[in-house]
């Protein structure tokens, strides 16, 4: 098998639908794959008419939402290809571009995670990349000479939503890091394949649709948990890959930010609960509050919602 497409789901079922609709007019001619979708406890029973309709693929019922990573390596653990490509449910990959890709990994085994430029269904371009978190200096990487200039370029971290990588690769980096429920686990994955020598790569010549914020936007207290997901997600990758004097500052610079611009927010959004995109600026106040007492306690900054959390 060339290729295993893992796709982790909550919810989100029209977005997923299409996703799946694209792959399955997938030919076949030129490389060999298998679809894995992990859905995530949505507890909807939405998932039984998805396995009828597409028949051809592979449907995993996790029985916990442990979150993104967790989700992924449930997908991995079943896969069978030689090359696995994680891809969100609210994408739309074609063919001929997910055979580039695969094809330019098979091509550099330098490359150890690739990804390719994102697109809007409306044409808008969506952020695939981007440079290490840190307070000192840059920490972005050298672009590489001599390699396809206008095609290629290699930032520090490449997006989860659209992310191939080698079998081999995968299981060398123990998969990706379970203590990150939701967001900076792309992030921490490529940090460690950096760490091992190899190279992340992004190729602007290949392009695959992305519509950003399916499951992470069904309703007001979904995107309150994960918005507060997100700088939960910062504090932890600090923790992992950054130390000394930097990384407390780091801490207390993001702690400052989140509580003084939330306790502003948070205190309008109260006042005008009415209005649901004021209101879930509240609930993400309330959010970080809990964390960040809970993460003194207990002297951690794992997310409640990690299958890792003790």
């Amino acid at each position: 098998m060339d290729l295993s497409i893992i796709i982790v789901c909550y919810r989100g079922w029209e977005r997923l639908s299409k996703c799946l609709d694209a792959l399955d007019s997938f030919t076949g001619r030129d490389f060999s794959m298998e679809v894995i979708v992990v859905d995530n406890n949505s507890a909807d029973g939405r998932i039984d008419g998805f396995e009828k309709k597409y028949q051809k693929f592979r449907f995993i019922r996790n029985r916990i939402n442990g979150g993104y990573s967790n989700g992924c390596n449930l997908g991995a653990s079943h896969a069978s290809g030689n090359n696995l490509l994680f891809l969100n449910p609210d994408t739309v990959a074609a063919e001929q571009q997910t055979g580039k890709l695969l094809e330019v990994l098979n091509s550099n085994p330098d490359y150890y995670i690739i990804s390719c430029r994102q697109v809007r269904e409306d044409g808008r371009e969506c952020r695939a990349s981007g440079s290490f978190p840190g307070l000192f200096g840059k920490r972005s990487s050298l672009q590489k000479k001599n390699a396809l200039k206008e095609n290629v370029s290699f930032p520090d971290w490449i997006s989860g939503s659209v992310m191939m990588m080698r079998r081999e690769i995968f299981n060398k980096l123990h998969g990706f890091d379970e203590e990150y429920w939701m967001y900076s686990e792309d992030v921490d994955i490529c940090r460690r394949a950096r760490d091992l020598g190899g190279e992340i790569a992004l190729f602007n010549n290949i392009t695959i649709e992305h519509n950003h914020g399916g499951s992470s936007r069904i309703d007001i207290v979904t995107i309150s948990v994960t918005k507060t997901e997100v700088q939960i997600s910062r504090h932890l990758y600090i923790h992992k890959h950054i130390e000394g004097i930097e990384r407390a500052l780091f801490h207390a610079l993001i702690i400052a930010d989140n509580i003084l611009t939330g306790i502003i927010t948070g205190i309008t959004g109260l006042c005008f609960f009415f209005i649901p995109k004021l209101f879930v600026r509240t609930l993400i106040f309330i959010g970080l509050l809990r964390y960040y007492f809970d993460s003194l306690l207990r002297r951690s900054w794992i997310s409640r919602r990690s299958v890792s959390f003790i």
